[in-house]
């Protein structure tokens, strides 16, 4: 009797032990994080719509007439206008990514060229991209074909993927570029960029002469003799926000504009003086600033980087995404 009933309690401890065991085991793997589905990024309708390449029209300035061709042929040459055959493959990739994200951008939210000629796009870069299919070249198809439907998006909409050739060691904000972009496109931010290294020489230090009556003129009467003409806005990347002279003050984009894109090549100004019948404006770099700098994205191609790492640096707040096949 002695030792059934010794024999039982041992029974039982050992069934209290195994029973504490498993509710200690079972709160341990209740404690474990339940892995999350991952989410899938939201795409605007405008965005979504694109299941396949579109066909797009296209002005052509030199015989008024309207051309209808696939978004991916149009884009080989846009990449042959914009920047040419001699540079990098990924380079070239990175240039098709941001056209083509810049050439949807623009059909959905500026309504293309069709205020100016009922069309989609047109072929003078003064009013869209520049287009030049007879300067393409093998590796520019290889370039955009290896890049189809790809582009760069923010919370779900086509980004305004702008890009110009060169800036010093930073990259402009949209505020310094295009003032007026900068409730739609308050993403593009200034990035370090090193396409100084390898751009022609003539883009990295230049100085202008603009005859003091044409700067007059652009001011108007308050801006005085122009004697005491100077910068009195800088924005993030360094680069000028404001001229002012006399009690007259200017956006430094509006002025650059207004003087000639092609002569006065950047806001990058180091100086800014009134000497004789001149205003002289010595400064480095070439285009607005804004988005991807070309000779940036020749320099990092070089060093190795690929499309998508050069596009994602440059616009560090988009994510890159394939639209269609």
């Amino acid at each position: 009797m002695l030792k059934r009933t010794n024999c039982t309690k041992i029974l039982v401890f050992l069934l209290i032990t195994a029973l504490l065991s498993c509710i200690g085991g079972c709160q341990k793997e209740a404690k474990k994080p339940v892995p999350q589905a991952v989410q899938p990024q939201y795409m605007a309708p405008e965005v979504v719509k694109y299941k396949a390449e579109p066909t797009i029209s296209l002005y052509r300035k030199d015989t008024g007439k309207t051309q209808n061709l696939k978004l991916e042929e149009y884009l080989k040459g846009v990449v042959a206008a914009e920047i040419g055959p001699k540079y990098p493959m990924e380079a070239l990739k990175a240039q098709a990514i941001v056209a083509r994200t810049m050439t949807l951008a623009l059909m959905e939210y500026e309504n293309g060229t069709r205020q100016k000629h009922n069309t989609d796009a047109s072929d003078d870069h003064t009013e869209f991209q520049a287009y030049d299919e007879k300067a393409i070249t093998p590796n520019i198809s290889k370039a955009v074909e290896e890049t189809r439907g790809q582009v760069l998006t923010y919370k779900g909409k086509f980004v305004y993927a702008l890009f110009h050739s060169l800036s010093k060691d930073k990259t402009a904000s949209i505020e310094e570029g295009f003032p007026k972009l900068k409730k739609k496109a308050s993403y593009l931010v200034p990035v370090t960029t090193n396409g100084i290294k390898n751009a022609p020489a003539k883009y990295k230090n230049w100085t202008v002469k603009v005859p003091r009556w044409q700067i007059k003129n652009i001011m108007g009467s308050k801006a005085g003799s122009l004697d005491d003409i100077r910068i009195s806005k800088k924005g993030p990347s360094g680069r000028a926000l404001t001229i002012t002279a006399g009690q007259a003050s200017i956006p430094a984009a509006m002025l650059r504009e207004k003087v000639g894109f092609d002569l006065l090549y950047s806001t990058i100004f180091s100086s800014i003086k009134a000497e004789g019948n001149n205003i002289v404006f010595k400064g480095n770099g070439w285009g607005h600033g804004c988005g991807m700098e070309q000779w940036g994205a020749f320099t990092m191609a070089k060093e190795g980087q690929k499309a998508r790492q050069i596009v994602e640096h440059y616009f560090p707040k988009t994510n890159w995404t394939k639209i269609y096949d």
